[in-house]
């Protein structure tokens, strides 16, 4: 989203340079020359025939009589895809984290297309909003678990992909990283405009707003569609109401309900900040009318007598009122306001004369000292002012001024880690969450003793299909004592087609997770680069009990925070075609994990 948040796909396409779109979704909407109306599924507005249509159209030689499945047509985006990920020297990726003590990077993704551009190409180049950085390695133990459980309601996403820097003969040998501004320091020197800085872009407030519900991602005009996007966008993009920027009525697409902030997993108050938009636009747009009838309102409102006195006249609007007690239409310059709408006319009695009724006679009020008198009146007059004071576009300007150019690096605040534990479980219910979860996330699971790894690998290869196999250098060949196929040893100078060849690949793991179903891989010789793990069909993964931690705290507390480091979750997965889940995208469509439950 960031680069589409900069137009950097078209400024390339004017330079002669074509990008190719490799999420499933985005690929829908690049095909079709379309815009994204979703954040986490930009084709959302497409159905199944229209995108059978489009891949009909768009994608050389695909076949004619492609079906409107889902998994067909995910597998006909998987097929057009592969020879590009194969050759293509330079990727663009985004990223969801970035971790200031280490430099270490962070991709959330489900369909493996992130991990192919994050491991094949010789070049790497991330582009990331500066908001994204995270003080701590340890910082992720709650986001890697916050981030798909509001966007997509899984405990983990299928991969998650960490690197930091270059790692030789692993993954691109030249990364560059472009960490973006683009309107995010102004909105950071906003005293209330920051807030808006900690989304983590799940989704999850789009998914409950009524308005986006009824008019869509497009109507919003902008990248970020929905209640984040009207708040994220003015502030990025600035509102120049004079020019009639149609960023300048992003606030106004609102109901106020508050569902976004309910569904908000990092508590952006979106509404209060809707709030602060509208009133910078009215201040900005110089809308004189509007702002001579709030100060009226707010000079009859402060005086009693005032008030009172207008109370009386609104009365006489029961005269003007038809027979059903509505008033259709007011004199200028109140008939714009009812040409669209009716009026309830005036109760015969106000509020305050029905009180007095049924109190009865009032008795005389005690005065109070005039000392107290006067204290009351210099609060009253002091809280006016403090008011006034916030509510003046001026010092609201200049507020922001200081607070940018007063912005000092400040110690790193301590967060509770009451939950980091240190939880263990008996071996019995650790494994039996662990295989719980893996069979969730639509994994084949088996169970062993370590005596028996060389037979069970070889049941499995052999239930797969798999002859020719790939494995790391590092990896224990007892366990393929009893595989009677072809072993090809990885090393950095085989390219990313000769593994494409592979059946499969067998490797170990470095830690595991119960709670989530996730397996960890390294780096490390028994587990070889990432693009082995990546690139075949097939992932054959041994998992010993041993090492098998029960949360994600646990979990990333046993790695090495410079490594290479792939989470995985199942088999590669999407949802991208009218939220039908489908396995096998573009990373491996089989995930078996073999467990040694006495190693």
């Amino acid at each position: 989203m960031a680069t589409q948040e900069i137009g950097l796909n078209e400024h390339l396409e004017s330079q002669g340079v074509r990008a190719y779109e490799t999420d499933l979704a985005e690929l829908i909407v690049q095909l079709a020359d379309d815009k994204p109306s979703h954040i986490l599924v930009p084709a959302i507005h497409r159905n199944r025939d229209e995108i059978r249509e489009i891949f009909l159209k768009e994608i050389p030689g695909v076949d004619p009589e492609l079906n409107a499945v889902p998994a067909e047509l995910a597998a006909a985006a998987r097929a057009y895809l592969r020879e590009k990920f194969m050759t293509t020297k330079v990727a663009i990726s985004g990223a969801n984290f970035g971790i200031a003590e280490t430099g270490t990077l962070s991709v959330v993704e489900s369909e493996g297309n992130g991990r192919m551009c994050l491991t094949l190409p010789e070049t790497l180049i991330t582009v990331m909003g500066i908001e994204k950085v995270l003080p701590r390695y340890e910082d992720l133990e709650v986001f890697f678990q916050l981030l798909p459980r509001s966007s997509t309601g899984e405990r983990m996403n299928p991969y998650t992909s960490l690197w930091t820097g270059v790692t030789p003969g692993d993954g691109p040998q030249e990364f560059h990283l472009v960490l973006l501004d683009n309107g995010r320091t102004a909105a950071l020197a906003d005293s209330v405009g920051r807030e808006a800085l900690n989304c983590i872009r799940c989704s999850a407030c789009l998914n409950v707003c009524p308005v986006y519900e009824r008019a869509g991602g497009h109507a919003y005009g902008s990248t970020y569609p929905g209640p984040i996007g009207a708040v994220l966008t003015p502030q990025l993009a600035g509102m120049h109401a004079a020019k009639d920027d149609p960023n300048s009525s992003l606030p106004y697409a609102s109901s106020l309900c508050g569902a976004c902030f309910d569904a908000c997993p990092v508590k952006i108050d979106i509404p209060s900040l809707l709030v602060e938009l509208r009133h910078q636009n009215t201040e900005q747009s110089g809308r004189t009318v509007e702002q001579a009838a709030m100060k009226a309102a707010a000079a009859v409102m402060a005086r009693t007598g005032l008030y009172t006195t207008a109370q009386k006249a609104a009365g006489l609007g029961r005269v003007v009122a038809g027979r059903d007690k509505k008033i259709t239409r007011l004199p200028a310059p109140f008939d714009g306001w009812s040409e669209s709408r009716d009026l309830a006319a005036p109760p015969k009695q106000t509020f305050p004369r029905l009180v007095r009724l049924r109190r009865g006679p009032r008795h005389p009020r005690r005065r109070r000292p005039r000392g107290r008198r006067v204290a009351g009146r210099i609060r009253h007059t002091r809280h006016r002012r403090q008011r006034g004071a916030a509510v003046n576009a001026r010092e609201t300007v200049l507020g922001r001024v200081r607070d940018a150019l007063t912005l000092a690096p400040k110690p790193p605040a301590e967060v509770p880690r009451a939950y980091r534990t240190g939880r263990t479980l008996p071996d019995a219910e650790r494994l039996d969450l662990f295989v719980d979860r893996l069979v969730d996330y639509k994994a084949e699971v088996h169970t062993c003793a370590a005596d028996e790894t060389a037979a069970t690998v070889a049941r499995v290869l052999a239930t797969r299909g798999a002859r020719h196999i790939g494995v790391p250098a590092g990896l224990d060949r007892d366990w393929l004592a009893q595989f009677d196929g072809t072993v090809q040893e990885d090393h950095a100078d085989i390219p990313a087609p000769g593994l494409d060849q592979l059946d499969g690949v067998v490797t170990a793991s470095r830690v595991s997770c119960a709670e989530t179903g996730t397996i960890f891989l390294d780096g490390a010789p028994d587990q070889g680069r990432r693009a082995l793990s990546l690139v075949p069909d097939l992932h054959v993964c041994v998992v010993d009990l041993s090492s098998v931690a029960v949360g994600v705290p646990e979990a990333l507390a046993r790695l090495t925070p410079h490594r290479p480091t792939t989470l995985i979750s199942g088999p590669s997965a999407t949802s991208d075609i009218e939220l039908e889940r489908v396995e096998g995208v573009h990373g491996p469509r089989t995930l078996d994990v073999i467990i040694r439950t006495d190693a």
